[in-house]
């Protein structure tokens, strides 16, 4: 078909990038971007040299959990990496979206033929033909399913033919048109166009929800890596405290021997006890360290040379604040703001956009075509431009393509595979509902059940703290045995090791409910942009 443009229309369209470089600030909202930008790790430039100095020097880092979420956020190496996910996500919604950009297209040739004449008694022999072509084009399909092109074409023409047998010598054969192209069965319609869009804007949003998921999880193990650190500390704060409770045993006992009103048995057994927390104390010091690597692995402070080898010291107190508990209300929350749940949510849009386009693949292929434009003829191409412009002559072409599949078992099959997929996903959204409400009623049971443990705990803490307050007076006076007292120490020391778990777990409780209600950037007012 011959090409032709009477004046050439070009659109452009202008995607323009969103990529938001975000910024952590350290009071008030914290602010997390999904496209977060690339960082080098410990491997690029790793400085041997400057780790080991860092640890030949004492340093003490002095942080609250605000600074451990803070610098999670920033620096944990599984976060930044999902934060590439919406990026590729988003690149794969551009490609989807370039099927609907317009095209432009130029072509120019030049043929020179020379042949034997078909009429050499009127004219010469050899003909030398010369014809040159130029073509424009610009196509551009819409949402709705339509095609539209617009063509123009020019073709000058000249030859050795005897002017009297060709009046005109050189040619200028130029058309103009547009053709629409409009599919009224398969291929038709914005849900069908648009299918790989839609899916991947879904994909994108479906990524982004995933993304806070993993940023909720990331967090709660923050939490419960920082609340680890601070009973680890606990614990080892009260075998110092029970070690110097036992050293101050056995310098009693020892001034007693030596005036000869205590037996050596008990001087030696507070002797042992002396050495047996001793011990305590080293292995609560290790537990402690284990701890407190662990929290500087999950905020990636590992990967800083200055800090990586410091103590920390928690500013948080070991405390807590009573949580009030309404299952139907966390439940409400949980369906509201659970990241999971949306995704699972975008899921289902997208399964049912495949059942309609594979539906809509089994229709027979059905176009109306239709076309409009102008010629124009003359020997120059000022001329021709003008003939073609006054609309002298015209084309126009109208029609139907049919095109019947015969069997048609892909598109069947794609079709009721697409149905299938579909059902399993609303029987696994089903299965979520269920698992969710499980899960938040045993998030709020487990919250409840640990305040309860944790007010016994406070009793039997003071209760302790005041019976061993009694016993050492009596130990003073003689009345007590050095094997009672130890015993009482020991009680002591249970108690407020217990207690601390107790806080502990009840806080670790309280971020695991906040997970479940998937509420955890909302209470902490942390937003993803």
């Amino acid at each position: 078909m011959k090409r032709a443009l009477g004046f050439l229309i070009i659109i452009i369209f202008i995607f323009p990038a969103l990529a938001a470089a975000e910024e952590m600030r350290p009071f008030g909202p914290l602010a997390l971007s999904c496209c977060e930008r690339e960082r080098g790790g410990v491997g690029e430039g790793f400085d041997k040299g400057a780790y080991i100095a860092s640890m030949e020097k004492t340093k003490i880092l002095r942080i609250a959990m605000v600074d451990c979420v803070a610098m999670a956020l920033k620096n944990n190496s599984e976060i930044l990496i999902r934060s590439i996910a919406p990026k590729i996500e988003d690149a794969n919604v551009k490609t989807a979206s370039g099927k609907f950009d317009p095209s432009f297209s130029f072509d120019f040739e030049m043929e020179d033929n020379t042949d034997n004449s078909d009429r050499p008694l009127f004219g010469p022999n050899p003909t030398k033909v010369r014809t040159s072509v130029i073509n424009f084009g610009y196509d551009q399909a819409l949402i709705s399913g339509t095609k539209i092109a617009l063509d123009f074409n020019t073709t000058r023409t000249r030859s050795n033919y005897d002017p009297f047998f060709q009046a005109i010598n050189p040619t200028f054969d130029s058309f103009a048109a547009v053709t629409v192209t409009q599919p009224l069965m398969r291929g038709g319609g914005i849900v069908v166009t648009q299918a790989d869009f839609l899916i991947a804007k879904n994909n994108k949003l479906k990524s982004i929800q995933e993304f806070k998921k993993d940023v909720m999880k990331t967090l709660t193990d923050v939490k419960k890596a920082y609340y680890d650190f601070q009973y680890s500390r606990a614990q080892y704060q009260t075998a110092v405290v029970s070690l110097k409770r036992v050293e101050d045993l056995y310098n009693i006992n020892k001034e007693k021997y030596a005036k000869g009103i205590a037996s050596n048995v008990d001087l030696l057994q507070s002797e042992a006890e002396v050495a047996r927390f001793e011990k305590a104390v080293a292995g609560a010091e290790g537990v402690m360290k284990l701890a407190e690597d662990n929290l500087k692995f999950i905020t990636n402070l590992v990967n800083d040379v200055e800090l990586w080898s410091a103590n920390i010291e928690p500013l948080d107190a070991l405390a807590y604040e009573k949580k009030e508990l309404d299952s139907i209300d966390s439940l409400d929350k949980a369906f509201s703001h659970r990241p999971d749940y949306e995704a699972a949510k975008i899921d289902l849009k997208n399964k049912d956009i495949t059942v309609i386009y594979n539906k809509n693949g089994m229709l027979p292929i059905v176009d109306l075509v239709g076309s409009w434009g102008y010629n124009g003829l003359a020997k120059n191409f000022e001329k021709d431009m003008g003939i073609l412009g006054s609309g002298m002559y015209n084309d126009w072409k109208v029609g139907v393509s049919v095109t019947v599949p015969l069997g048609n078992d892909d598109a069947k099959g794609k079709y009721q595979k697409s149905k299938l997929e579909k059902q399993q996903a609303l029987l696994a959204f089903k299965r979520m509902e269920q698992k969710i409400i499980l899960e938040v009623r045993s998030a709020v049971r487990e919250v409840d059940i640990r305040y309860r443990m944790l007010e016994a705990s406070i009793k039997n803490r003071d209760a302790e703290q005041k019976n061993y307050e009694a016993q050492e007076a009596r130990f003073r006076a003689g009345l007590v045995s050095t094997h009672d007292i130890i015993d009482y120490q020991e009680k002591l020391a249970r108690a407020e090791v217990s207690y601390a778990e107790a806080v502990i777990e009840y806080n670790k409780a309280i971020a695991e409910l906040a997970l479940a209600e998937g509420m955890t950037l909302i209470y902490d007012n942390i937003k993803i942009e």
